[in-house]
């Protein structure tokens, strides 16, 4: 039997191959891979701008603040302020009662470029954690490089939808660090003695490799300023710390709540007790020194709540007032209560809750879950909290003496049960264990000088060899070199096919 190859096709083959290998270079040098906290790897041409969904507050403000902008956002879902804020963002220059974690103006018009996938609960104080409809993002899919899920592992039937569907979803845990042994590709928890706690410098350095990874323009000059103005917060924060320890002030983190309880027949308070170490702001806090209480440990990790009447030992039950409210379950000179809860606290919940901390006035909120996650959140919550921190004063008879312990540790930080301290300890004070992620101030390039021009130098005759290669420019060559032989290898295969037919 003849050869069925063609001498025709030899030239059209090779010409193929070789025009072919500088466009294989092209991709081959762009491509960027970001291995996200499932351990699943993405890949993306780094030189085109990815357009992306992702949960608003939460997600796309921390991106917004990283560079990304109108064009790469695609669609949001979720809340745009944190919980409980009377924030609007229908009317956003009107500001709201937490302008320290809640959008500005510029963030939220950003927001408003997008497509809303949300519209059932967006401006739901309680909360809102997934769009309204699967269908409807499906829909976008090809408007949609990225859904990037920047949570805790909630929501997680949405994204493993949208995911089977053929979507790329794109996850950066608020919980743990990636550990294979922690969480599952579905994002249900494989074994909490895995999971170790991240404070908001690692999930702001996460999210900035994936700004870059997504073709962000990240101005890094920019970048840079706002990284010194979160480390300058962070030096002034954990100054203000040791000022609060020499004072042996004590603060609690919380979660405040009002019910009509059906064996008394009376309105009583709670307040929630649960370990610092489970949320990224309290974590962030006890990381640069704050005098944080830690928690019982109560059946299955679940939080513990406190009624008035056994927070008050020395008042009678039913009868909680402000004339037996020296002697408390927690020994609290300063409450921070999340958001949500926060605008509980008014005169009539004072009556029902007489705690020192509470009457004095020292007491703010804090985000749970909620808000940005970028080196401008860091700066403006640590300022916030320094500011009305910095005058609290001591008004609790504690006489507990702090835990030494190394707050960045894993022993401290895992979600099994065994991490974090006892019922009412709390760390001491140690420069040596501030979290120094916080305090590594970049180099921001200074503003260059006004002078009057200067004719530029004339070449030299001879310039000067260099006395290494170009790294990238050999790199280059050697790929192109790799790839034009493999293209020669293809022919001379073809070749070699050819004749052996017959």
């Amino acid at each position: 039997m003849a050869c069925r190859c063609s001498p025709l096709l030899l030239p059209l083959l090779g010409w193929s191959a070789l025009l072919l290998a500088p466009m294989l270079l092209v991709q081959f040098a762009n491509a960027a891979i970001f291995v996200d906290d499932r351990g699943v790897q993405h890949t993306w041409d780094e030189s085109t701008k990815a357009r992306v969904a992702v949960r608003a507050g939460i997600g796309a403000v921390s991106l917004y603040h990283m560079g990304m902008r109108e064009e790469q956002l695609a669609a949001t879902w979720g809340l745009w302020g944190v919980r409980g804020s009377d924030f609007d963002p229908e009317n956003p220059s009107q500001g709201s009662i937490y302008p320290e974690a809640d959008p500005s103006p510029e963030e939220a018009a950003f927001l408003a470029s997008a497509v809303n996938l949300s519209p059932s609960c967006w401006k739901n104080p309680r909360g809102c954690f997934q769009w309204d409809d699967t269908a409807e993002v499906l829909g976008m899919r090809d408007e949609i490089d990225f859904i990037v899920n920047i949570d805790n592992g909630s929501a997680e039937d949405s994204y493993n939808a949208a995911e089977e569907a053929g979507m790329n979803v794109i996850f950066i845990d608020t919980f743990y660090e990636y550990n294979e042994n922690c969480r599952a590709s579905n994002y249900s928890i494989i074994d909490t003695s895995f999971c170790y706690g991240r404070s908001m410098i690692d999930v702001a350095q996460r999210i900035e490799e994936l700004a870059v990874f997504l073709g962000v323009e990240v101005d890094q000059n920019s970048l840079n300023q706002q990284k010194q103005a979160a480390c300058d917060a962070a030096q002034a924060f954990t100054e203000t710390m040791k000022d609060l320890h020499d004072k042996g002030i004590r603060v609690k983190v919380s979660i405040v709540d009002t019910e009509l309880r059906d064996d008394t027949g009376v309105t009583t308070a709670s307040v929630a007790d649960f370990d610092p170490i489970e949320l990224w702001v309290p974590r962030t806090l006890e990381e640069l020194g704050m005098p944080l209480l830690h928690a019982a440990s109560y059946e299955n990790n679940e939080y513990g709540y406190i009624y008035s009447d056994e927070y008050f030992p020395d008042c009678t039950p039913g009868f909680v007032n402000d004339t037996c409210n020296g002697n408390t379950y927690f020994p609290v000179d300063f409450w921070l209560i999340d958001s949500r809860s926060f605008i509980l606290i008014d005169d009539n919940f004072k009556l029902i809750f007489p705690d020192r901390a509470m009457l004095a006035g020292q007491y703010w909120s804090y985000p749970r879950n909620d808000g940005s996650i970028s080196y401008v959140m860091i700066e403006s919550l640590l300022n916030e909290y320094r500011t009305r921190l910095g005058s609290a004063v001591k008004l609790q008879d504690s006489t507990g003496t702090c835990t030494p312990a190394d707050p960045k540790a894993t022993a401290h930080l895992v979600a099994d049960g065994t991490g974090g301290l006892g019922l009412n300890e709390f760390i001491c004070y140690d420069e040596a264990a501030i979290q120094q992620e916080y305090l590594q101030c970049p180099t921001v390039a200074p503003v260059p000088p006004v002078s009057t021009p200067t004719s530029p130098t004339p070449p030299t005759a001879n310039p000067p060899v260099p006395t290494s290669p170009n790294t990238s420019a050999s790199s280059d060559a050697i790929m192109v070199s790799t790839i034009t032989s493999i293209a020669a290898a293809a022919v001379t295969a073809f070749l070699m096919f050819c004749s052996t037919s017959g």
